[in-house]
This record gives C-alpha cells, sequence and structure tokens, in this order.
C-alpha cells in the first residue's frame, strides 16, 4: 500500500529537461489556458496517454467480447466528457491531443461561457468559491466538466457576482458594440465597388449631352517652322523675278 507520507506521483515528468520546442509548446499552452504551472500539462498529457494505450490494447484484442465492452464503454465515457464526437472509433481516440482535454476543464469552460473576462480571472473565481455546477460550489478549477454538466455552469448563489452590476463580471457585449465593429470594418475596408468617373457618368439615369468641339483650324506655322521656311521661300522669289525680266525682254 506505500507510506501516506510518500504517495507517488499520478504523471510522468518529460525524459529530458531542456528540449526547446517542447518548452516553447508548453509555455503556449500554460499562457492560453491560464494554468497554473507545467505540472497540469504533464498530468493532462499522462491521462491521454493513458487513454491512447487502452485504445492499443483494445484494437489489438478486437475479436475477444470483453474488448468490445471496455471499447464501448471508452467510448461512451470520452463522448459523455465532451472529448469525442458521437460515433467516433479508437482511431479517433489515438489521434487526440492534450487540448481536447485541456478544454473540458472547468476553468477553461468557465471563460469560454464568458462568467469570467481571462483564464487567470476564471481560476480565480473557481477557486474563491464564486462558481457552481448545478448549484454545488466548486473549486477544483482542473475538474471536467461533462457535456450535462456544461449547461449548469454559473455563479454561486452566495456569490456577490450574481448582481449584474458588480464591477469584477466581465460586461457582456450588445448590439451597440457590434454596430460599432461593423461600422469600423466598412470604414477601414477598401472601396473595390466605386466605378471610376467614366463609367459611373454612363450609368447614370440622366446623361448630360457633350460639349461641342470647335471646327478645326489650320495649323499656323510656328516661328521656328518660318525661319526655317525663309531661304526656300527668297529662292523662289528670286526664281519667279529672273523668270519675269527673261519674258519681258523676249517681248521687247
Amino acid at each position: 500500500m506505500g507510506d501516506p507520507r510518500f504517495p507517488h506521483k499520478h504523471y510522468d515528468t518529460p525524459s529530458h529537461p531542456w528540449q526547446k520546442e517542447r518548452i516553447e509548446t508548453e509555455k503556449a499552452l500554460v499562457h492560453q489556458y491560464g494554468l497554473r504551472n507545467k505540472r497540469e500539462i504533464w498530468k493532462a498529457n499522462t491521462r491521454v496517454r493513458e487513454m491512447r494505450h487502452q485504445a492499443r490494447s483494445l484494437t489489438a484484442n478486437a475479436a475477444s467480447v470483453q474488448a468490445q465492452k471496455e471499447r464501448e464503454l471508452l467510448l461512451a465515457r470520452l463522448s459523455r466528457l465532451g472529448m469525442l464526437e458521437q460515433g467516433a472509433d479508437l482511431d479517433d481516440v489515438l489521434r487526440m491531443s492534450v487540448e481536447k482535454l485541456l478544454d473540458r476543464r472547468l476553468q477553461t469552460q468557465v471563460y469560454l461561457q464568458g462568467l469570467a473576462g481571462t483564464p487567470s480571472q476564471a481560476r480565480q473565481l473557481i477557486t474563491h468559491g464564486h462558481i457552481a455546477v448545478d448549484g454545488t460550489v466548486s473549486r477544483v478549477p482542473g475538474m471536467l466538466v461533462t457535456r450535462l454538466q456544461e449547461t449548469q455552469i454559473a455563479y454561486g448563489s452566495g456569490s456577490p457576482l450574481t448582481s449584474d452590476l458588480h464591477p469584477v463580471r466581465p460586461k457582456p457585449r450588445g448590439e451597440a458594440d457590434f454596430a460599432d465593429q461593423t461600422v469600423e470594418e466598412k470604414t477601414a475596408a477598401p472601396a473595390t465597388d466605386e466605378k471610376p468617373p467614366e463609367e459611373k457618368a454612363e450609368t447614370d439615369g440622366e446623361k448630360e449631352p457633350a460639349p461641342e468641339e470647335p471646327p478645326a483650324e489650320a495649323d499656323e506655322p510656328t516661328a521656328e517652322e518660318a525661319k526655317d521656311d525663309a531661304p526656300a521661300a527668297a529662292a523662289d522669289e528670286a526664281a519667279g523675278s529672273k523668270d519675269n525680266s527673261e519674258t519681258s525682254g523676249g517681248k521687247a
């Protein structure tokens, strides 16, 4: 039976203390679920590992009657806890992650149901006796909540948080908040449906008549063109005067 002063641990610690990827993953889980320390992650990992081990054993002895009974009991228990969907198989148990178990903790459910603003605040409310499950106060944040108990989580009857005016209670979001959010999204979204001015003018019901263009006038030579054409004009004028003189001489 063992000495009660030295109880054995109900979880397995990591095989190596310095593993960068595991340490970063555990830090993220501690922050996401508001856990007290990494020991709670190791406990959840141990429980999930035991479930996988049981599923592998039942798969290997699937022909026996006892294995079939244990298989049905295992799947029914995980479905009742909300870790598996209805009609799941042992393969789903083998693919189960530790997040499935952490999502069913009372602390996580209190936060998801809006009874606390953060996971850390949910843990504080539970340990201080402000949360009740089916009318009974529960002070265990790591308690696994079933599907039936999930709908029965509320503030305890003797807790001052039952008052809607209590400052600790998170404020519920109303229609005004959603309306403000919609307005912000509309202002932030780029105007992709606007048409260019030309297309917009064409699609309008009343079209304005296009302004009449003035008749095209003959292009007047510029100063540079006149300067370039001056020698040619002088030569033509000299040739014309020579022809006139010859013509007048012949007549004489």
